[in-house]
């Protein structure tokens, strides 16, 4: 009995053994992934932070935001690939019309950190708003949004009609997915992969921001190599691909009518005719669904692209300055 049990022993040893080869070999075996992501965001903060930069801890996530000016708040809400330094002339323009604006680096883009537990939701940004702007002591404000951070925005201001005193929306997302841009192949170029694909890509290089940037900005003398630069290093973050990947995962769609009539604030869509992600008409639509907003006035920018804020910066804070000065002024609803 005893030479039988050692014998039992001796053969699941072996079979135990045998089952972990294949494991063991491929966690040796396997290649490491090339990859451009590479910087670390302490390096890109000694790189970009700058004297307004600050950094805060809000519910477990590091986020770089901005705070300048006195007066009226404002709130400025980047989109895809954005960070805070999109809206360096807008804020300069904004303070010095007597308002105070707060911007910041939506977790996944710009130099805020990673969210612990991959939520990378609507919703989770909402909350790391709140908190943003609790921490900065604003209770009320206006809120401006574009692209990507247009769906952010509106969807905030739906849920938090107690605190935003008005709304902006910049070619916003949310009620139409935007459209992959098509392009016609140039005489003798290589074939590329799409452009929206790069960005879940563990390799990002110059050319792939160079494609991009042409199709959602028209004036190309805005895309300097300096900005290119930047967005390039941000992009190039340890892990970035993974958080677009989960970002976009997180998408919100549902029905975003449904969600724009539960807004109150007065509200400004402000529209590129010549943008190449988003069709014009749905400009209309964004009117259409804030029937309980109590004041709605939509202006178009005739030829303009997507990321009219980077384009035409200085035109389009005008048309914003004046609606935020005009609801400064008087109040036309409650």
């Amino acid at each position: 009995m005893e030479i039988g049990n050692r014998l039992l022993i001796v053969i699941i040893s072996i079979g135990l053994y045998v089952i972990n080869i294949p494991s063991a070999f491929s966690q040796s075996e396997t290649p490491e992934v090339e990859t451009t992501r590479t910087h670390t965001m302490q390096e890109m903060r000694s790189s970009y932070a700058d004297s307004q930069s600050q950094f805060v801890d809000l519910d477990g996530v590091n986020v770089h935001y901005k705070d300048e000016g006195e007066g009226p708040v404002i709130l400025l809400v980047h989109g895809t690939l954005g960070d805070l330094f999109d809206w360096d002339v807008w804020t300069k323009e904004l303070v010095k019309s007597g308002f105070r604006v707060v911007r910041f680096d939506i977790p996944g883009f710009g130099m805020s950190g990673n969210i612990a537990n991959n939520n990378y939701s609507v919703d989770r940004t909402h909350t790391l708003i709140d908190s943003l702007m609790d921490h900065v002591g604003a209770e009320k404000f206006g809120i401006v949004g574009i692209s990507y951070g247009g769906m952010v925005v509106f969807r905030y201001a739906a849920t938090r009609t107690d605190r935003v005193t008005s709304m902006v929306l910049i070619n916003s997302a949310g009620i139409q997915t935007a459209n992959a841009v098509k392009k016609a192949p140039k005489k003798g170029a290589k074939k590329r992969k799409r452009t929206s694909m790069f960005m879940y890509s563990p390799v990002v290089i110059k050319d792939d921001l160079v494609d991009f940037y042409d199709s959602y900005i028209n004036d190309q003398t805005k895309v300097t190599e300096q900005f290119l630069q930047r967005k390039l290093d941000f992009l190039n973050i340890q892990e970035r691909d993974k958080t677009s990947i989960a970002t976009f995962k997180l998408y919100e769609k549902g029905d975003p009518q449904r969600v724009l009539s539960h807004v109150k604030a007065p509200s400004l869509i402000m529209w590129g005719t010549a943008n190449k992600a988003l069709d014009t008409k749905t400009a209309d639509a964004f009117i259409d669904a804030l029937p309980n907003a109590c004041l709605t006035k939509l202006v178009t920018f005739e030829s303009g692209g997507h990321y009219i804020n980077i384009e035409r910066p200085v035109e389009t804070v005008k048309v914003a300055q004046s609606f935020f000065l005009e609801l400064k002024d008087k109040t036309p609803c409650k």
